[in-house]
């Protein structure tokens, strides 16, 4: 019996080490924004008390804590020690990766661009219109915009606003933008704890110099 549960341990954990390996190749290929925060939430999201790669490790080491307190109850130092281990992946590691991709969204100060920074090298305003109309017109009935579309239009009605603003101040220019900006950020599955517009120039000036 023994050597059967073996096995299947060693080809659960094989398996898992090969999907890990996949995960470790797509992290060291670069991620975007979208990507960082999507990875982060896949190894633990908090909600419904944890979810994710690392609340379930923690809940193999306290399943293998109980399977000891109960064939090996004399060895107390060696259960306090697993138990002490799931608590520290659920509570210690869990709690910063859900800090990290929180924090995300919160750059230093430094770190903003400005307006003139952002788009620095983007495409005309005329240009991206023309973009945009036709990469929404193009788009197959029913299916999801891509992040590309969503941020360049958030870029563009930033820039619309923008210009609006040093000329004749628009109302209604600023509200899309701002709301094309919470767009992305619904979309990035970014916390709102920045300015929406400030984030796009941020996002914007990452995707430009990074295609």
């Amino acid at each position: 019996m023994s050597l059967l549960v073996q096995h299947r341990i060693d080809t659960a954990t094989d398996a898992l080490r090969t999907s890990l390996d996949n995960v470790l190749r797509e992290a060291r290929t670069g991620l975007d924004a979208a990507d960082q925060r999507h990875l982060l939430r896949r190894l633990y999201t908090p909600e419904n008390g944890g979810t994710g790669l690392i609340p379930l490790l923690a809940e193999i080491l306290t399943a293998v804590s109980d399977a000891v307190r109960e064939w090996q109850p004399n060895h107390e130092t060696v259960i306090k020690a697993l138990d002490e281990a799931a608590a520290y992946v659920a509570d210690s590691a869990g709690q910063r990766i859900n800090t990290a991709r929180n924090l995300l969204t919160r750059p230093a100060k430094q770190d903003w661009p400005t307006p003139e920074q952002a788009y620095a090298k983007a495409p005309s305003i005329v240009s991206e219109i023309g973009w945009t109309a036709r990469t929404a017109t193009e788009r197959p009935f029913g299916t999801e915009a891509s992040r590309e579309f969503w941020l360049r239009k958030a870029a563009l009605l930033d820039r619309i606003a923008l210009d609006g603003s040093t000329a004749h101040f628009t109302h209604d220019a600023t509200e899309l933008a701002a709301g094309a900006a919470r767009r992305l950020m619904d979309v990035d599955d970014a916390a709102v704890i920045c300015d929406p517009r400030h984030y796009v120039r941020q996002q914007y000036t990452l995707w430009i110099t990074n295609p």
